[in-house]
């Protein structure tokens, strides 16, 4: 009887001391799945939510100053509409018809317009369709041979113009327009490199924070004849109002 009353008392205390041990530890996978969650909150860049975008600048080349778009609306213009705010924001357009990606460099490095690059909340870069049309006026061309010339050049001076924007301003998003493809109806030989040229494109505007690349080839893609202005290369009004709608669902 005593052997059987010691055994019932040690089975108690096990009892006691197991369900005092297990309240005194953590929860080791709760623990490690909050971690994880706010490991993972650090590495997310919150985007510029939509009602802080009042000042937008617009850089690059003749897409980017709406070539092309009878109404003179082109993309800043027509973002905003989407945006259907109150037309306190302010819009600035410093793309100039025909600039290459070197020459955009040249301008924002001259510091003309560092006080604006700093105040604007989005920076719109329309950049290299003139950068890779160049090949195609040129004469005994060893075409694979000065694309990849070309685009390197390209993306060097697409990392500088990020990286010089940054400089000036920390926090504005920035969208780069990609590139469709005219090439079919007025320079089909550089229709094949165009999809490396916007693969290579995209990959490097992803790679800096805050940067959105907003891709256009498949968007014109079957509507080409319906998107181009009559010199069938630069947008109409249908194909700008496309890419500002392209624009505006991936920053807002």
């Amino acid at each position: 009887m005593k052997k059987k009353k010691r055994i019932l008392l040690l089975l108690i205390t096990v009892a006691l001391l197991a369900s005092i041990t297990y309240i005194g530890l953590p929860i080791i996978g709760d623990e490690d799945e909050g971690v994880q969650e706010e490991d993972e909150s650090e590495l997310v860049e919150e985007p510029v939510p939509q009602e802080e975008i009042n000042n937008i600048v617009i850089l690059g080349d003749s897409i980017g100053s709406g070539v092309g778009d009878q109404e003179s609306s082109g993309i800043g213009d027509r973002y905003l509409e989407l945006m259907d705010r109150d037309g306190d924001e302010i819009l600035t357009n410093l793309a100039i018809s025909g600039y290459t990606s070197s020459q955009l460099v040249d301008l924002i490095e001259t510091g003309e317009n560092n006080a604006t690059i700093a105040e604007a909340d989005l920076i719109i870069i329309s950049i290299g369709g003139n950068d890779l049309n160049r090949l195609a006026f040129q004469r005994d061309l060893d075409l694979p041979v000065a694309f990849e010339d070309t685009l390197n050049a390209y993306l060097e001076n697409l990392e500088t113009i990020i990286g010089d924007i940054r400089t000036q301003n920390s926090e504005a998003e920035i969208a780069l327009i990609g590139l469709y493809n005219p090439y079919s109806l007025i320079i089909p030989e550089l229709s094949d490199y165009l999809v490396e040229w916007n693969d290579d494109t995209r990959s490097l505007v992803e790679s800096h924070p805050g940067s959105t690349y907003v891709p256009t080839f498949d968007l014109f893609q079957d509507q080409m004849e319906d998107f181009l202005y009559t010199d069938y290369f630069h947008p109409n009004e249908e194909g700008y109002q496309a890419i500002a709608e392209q624009l505006y669902t991936l920053i807002n």
